[in-house]
């Protein structure tokens, strides 16, 4: 069985090249396009395979060109596949817009009937109640999240959810989730912080109201560990970015990797962020994913810089 189960959308990315995001109503030039595979659980299942970990994956696809792409192009790496592919369906397309600084900006079409449903998740119980972690986010149906957590928790699986892209729920909602993995404005909508709230003050309000593990990524700030009653920051590892698309979902898979294996939270983030560092240097996501190989050196060559 695989250490890691995960559920999530698959579908086209298409990426374009801009100098800067259009306004309203304008019509701007991309300066060129790039098409591969994607979706956020497509990501990170691609990820943590490349990372090493062994890895199963269960997706809703279309019967149509974009479907039977990520369906081969993820069967070549090994992972084990449950992709459902109605007749009917049509897959999911995001478009996304990349800027000078590497910044971007997603839409995504989710696709008719592609939506998993609680009978689906039947095929891949199993790999749920084997797994050391169960990885989550918020491109699939709540009812599926909330039930394949349920599995999870009567089988001693650890949730690590990746509330993205962010709704606001009842915080009842993730009571059974061990991890919870939102980025800064994530967070803020779904713990209703103010604006103007400092990362100390996040972390310190988080930290007064949590019963679970919150890990907040800050982008260049670095990422915020909050638990009941405590709080820390770790400083992001300074890179050149070139494009940042993927780079949460190369941190949840690292993060899932590392916890998979009983590292501590605190080298479970620091390899993270390692790996989504390193991915920002790289165009696209698919080929910007690091090994464990590329992410081991650079933890390596840091900590020695460290020392000098």
């Amino acid at each position: 069985m695989a250490k890691i189960a995960i559920i999530g959308l698959s579908g086209g990315s298409l990426f374009m090249r801009v100098d800067k995001m259009p306004l309203l109503s304008t019509t701007i030039v991309a300066k060129d396009m790039h098409i591969e595979a994607g979706g956020k659980g497509y990501n990170q299942a691609m990820a943590a395979s490349k990372m090493g970990q062994s890895v199963s994956y269960l997706s809703k696809i279309g019967n149509d060109y974009y479907g039977n792409y990520v369906k081969t192009y993820m069967e070549k790496t090994g992972i084990k596949t449950y992709f459902l592919q109605p007749p009917l369906a049509t897959t999911a397309i995001a478009t996304i817009l990349i800027n000078q600084n590497g910044e971007n900006e997603v839409i995504v079409y989710q696709g008719k009937n592609t939506t998993l449903n609680i009978e689906d998740l039947e095929i891949f119980k199993e790999e749920i109640k084997k797994a050391d972690v169960l990885l989550l986010q918020y491109e699939i149906s709540l009812d599926v999240i909330k039930k394949a957590i349920d599995i999870a928790k009567a089988n001693d699986t650890f949730v690590i959810l990746n509330p993205a892209p962010a709704i606001y729920l009842d915080k009842t909602f993730y009571q059974n989730v061990d991890i919870l993995t939102p980025n800064l404005e994530e967070a803020r909508l779904l713990f209703d912080i103010p604006a103007n709230f400092s990362i100390e003050k996040i972390g310190r309000y988080l930290s007064e109201i949590t019963t679970n593990t919150i890990i907040v990524t800050l982008g260049s700030k670095g990422c915020l560990l909050v638990q009941k009653n405590s709080y820390r920051l770790f400083k992001a590892y300074h890179v050149n970015s070139v494009d940042t698309t993927g780079a949460g979902d190369i941190f949840n898979a690292a993060l899932a990797k590392k916890i998979s294996a009983k590292s501590s939270y605190e080298d479970a983030i620091s390899y993270a962020m390692a790996a989504s560092a390193i991915s920002v240097t790289k165009p696209y996501v698919m080929d910007a994913i690091p090994s464990d190989e590329e992410i081991s050196a650079f933890l390596k060559l840091y900590n020695l810089k460290q020392k000098n």
